[in-house]
């Protein structure tokens, strides 16, 4: 299983391989065909907990509900993500938007991606971190990176149970990456291993993660 860190030096992306956690492909009787991800600012930083609390409550589909994603740049910037199969509709949640309208000041238009790596382990994740950037080509076969000993000595000591990777349908322009791990949401995030905050404006990826109830 591959983990994913950033060296805070150069800001890399890096793989270390972890024995913590045995992570399985995903069924190919019924995968997931698209992924579905709604941005949207709300009105007060405050109105994030509501928001949390309208997500959650909403009719689960197929897979594991994702919680609401708070950016890590500005708390009123939040997303959500759907992971989809086959017969699951991508059109938005007309209940679950009008819950949300009174805390919302604008809706981002939703992006759909497709599915390009799929895995997740036995035990649901309690914490989740996406990535997402509309920069950079994602045709064809990386070049392996580079890894660097200490950044990888650091990754191979977190659990990793959920990798989820989609490319934008209709576009060669971009990528999206979710994790789900199993650190304590409320934990202190300042460490070697986190995805630091000046590389979200930077390197133009926006980053969320998914906060304590």
């Amino acid at each position: 299983m591959t983990e994913w860190s950033c060296d805070a030096d150069d800001g890399k992306v890096m793989t270390a391989v972890s024995t913590d956690v045995t992570l399985h492909n995903m069924p190919t009787d019924d995968p997931i065909t698209v992924l579905v991800l709604q941005e949207f600012r709300l009105r007060a930083v405050d109105d994030a907990v509501a928001a949390a609390l309208i997500v959650a409550a909403s009719p689960p589909g197929i897979e594991p509900a994702i919680p609401l994603l708070t950016s890590i740049d500005d708390g009123r910037d939040v997303a959500t993500l759907r992971a989809l199969h086959a017969g699951e509709t991508t059109e938005i949640d007309e209940g679950e938007r009008a819950s949300l309208d009174h805390l919302v000041t604008s809706w981002a238009a939703p992006k759909e991606y497709g599915p390009r790596v799929n895995e997740r382990s036995l035990s649901p994740p309690s914490s989740f971190r996406l990535a997402v950037t509309e920069s950079g080509i994602n045709a064809g076969v990386a070049s392996p990176t580079h890894r660097d000993r200490s950044v990888e000595n650091v990754a191979t000591s977190l659990a990793i149970g959920l990798v989820l990777i989609g490319a934008p349908l209709g576009s060669h322009a971009g990528l999206l990456v979710l994790l789900g791990g199993y650190d304590d949401p409320r934990a202190d995030r300042d460490d070697p291993s986190g995805w630091p905050l000046p590389l979200s404006r930077d390197l133009g990826v926006r980053i969320y993660e998914n906060r304590p109830a």
